[in-house]
């Protein structure tokens, strides 16, 4: 649960959105050349959204979104434009729900309800449990059989345990953010068109 009530603010829309998945690791080369490598089980994204020039009446909505958010301090949650959104060609019309509790730790899970022979999610594509806010990645194309019963394997480890028939978000995911960094910067021109650009990073 964010700790600020509404979403970051989709207008105006950002022109370009870099987002970065953080894999924490380590890696240790041995003077033979073999490598040891040691993935701590968790990732978060990253997002740098980069706006075109703007009036300054059309900025002020966004920096007073950051005011309140007191810098990293407190989260919110953003649906980013596209990249939130399924790809699926032939989405569930119905709530996909789990199918039996799931562990702390795994990288997939039984689904049902998801309507027969549909794509639930595409490769790539974000989700996320009803039951926690981390958003999670599909590794692959998830098809449902005719009972609309699907298996869903996804990147990174499940960071929360989920219980049977919790609900996903398969579209319009919104990501737990806070402001990367103490200072966020904006430049207004002395005709008043503006430039700004924002970071921030997922958090749970």
């Amino acid at each position: 649960m964010a700790d600020l009530a509404g979403y970051y603010p989709n207008n105006p829309a950002p022109q370009s959105i870099d987002l970065s998945v953080v894999t924490p690791s380590s890696v240790t080369n041995s003077l033979s050349g073999k490598s040891f490598r040691v993935a701590y089980g968790a990732q978060f994204y990253e997002a740098n959204l980069k706006y075109t020039n703007m009036k300054l009446r059309d900025m002020r909505p966004l920096q007073g979104f950051m005011a309140q958010a007191f810098g990293p301090t407190f989260s919110f949650e953003v649906v980013f434009p596209r990249i939130s959104f399924s790809t699926s060609a032939n989405p569930p019309s119905t709530t996909v729900r789990t199918t039996g509790a799931i562990s702390k730790g795994v990288k997939s899970v039984s689904l049902t309800n998801c309507g027969a022979s549909k794509e639930v999610l595409n490769g790539g594509d974000y989700f996320k449990f009803d039951n926690h806010s981390k958003v999670y990645q599909a590794t692959n194309q998830c098809l449902s059989n005719g009972s609309g019963d699907a298996t869903l394997f996804f990147a990174g480890s499940l960071v929360n345990d989920v219980p049977d028939g919790t609900d996903l978000t398969i579209s319009a995911v919104p990501f737990t953010m806070i402001f990367d960094g103490n200072n966020q910067s904006a430049s207004t021109g002395v005709g008043g068109i503006s430039k700004f650009n924002v970071k921030m990073r997922e958090v749970w």
